[in-house]
């Protein structure tokens, strides 16, 4: 469930972190922490000594691999870790309720009506005449 260093590709895709099924966050490096991603959307999460040495804040990964910013001394199962010291390198899932937590929530597109799609064909219509007319412009010249 882990390994030892920070992933250095620059343009993978940012993790998403879910808490019993619900997305919770989108990891970016600049939350530090998982701890403290998870502090800031208001996760219930209890931790002690933010370092890996107390195991206080030891969590439950249902799926996903974490990367150790520094190596923990707190004793894991392989099917935990450590947020106050890691960093997810790929889609996690912790065993950790999202009850009260800001979760992540989708917009959903309306449907376009008939006159919004009307309206939509005479924007494109006139984009093209004024297309066409700077067309016309450039071959004048």
């Amino acid at each position: 469930m882990t390994s030892k260093k920070r992933p250095q590709n620059l343009f993978a895709k940012a993790p998403i972190v879910r808490l019993q099924g619900q997305p919770v966050l989108l990891f970016t490096e600049q939350q530090g922490t998982l701890l403290q991603a998870l502090e800031a959307k208001k996760v219930k999460i209890f931790s002690e000594c933010r370092n890996g040495f107390c195991g206080a804040c030891k969590t439950r990964v249902i799926s996903g691999k974490v990367s150790y910013l520094n190596e923990p001394l707190a004793e894991l199962k392989h099917d935990e870790c450590l947020p106050c010291c890691c960093v997810p390198t790929e889609d996690l899932e912790l065993d950790l309720s999202p009850e009260g937590a800001a979760v992540v929530t989708y917009a959903c597109q309306p449907h376009q009506s008939k006159p919004s799609l009307a309206k939509s064909k005479q924007t494109q219509n006139v984009a093209s005449d004024i297309r066409t007319q700077k067309q016309a412009v450039f071959e004048d010249s």
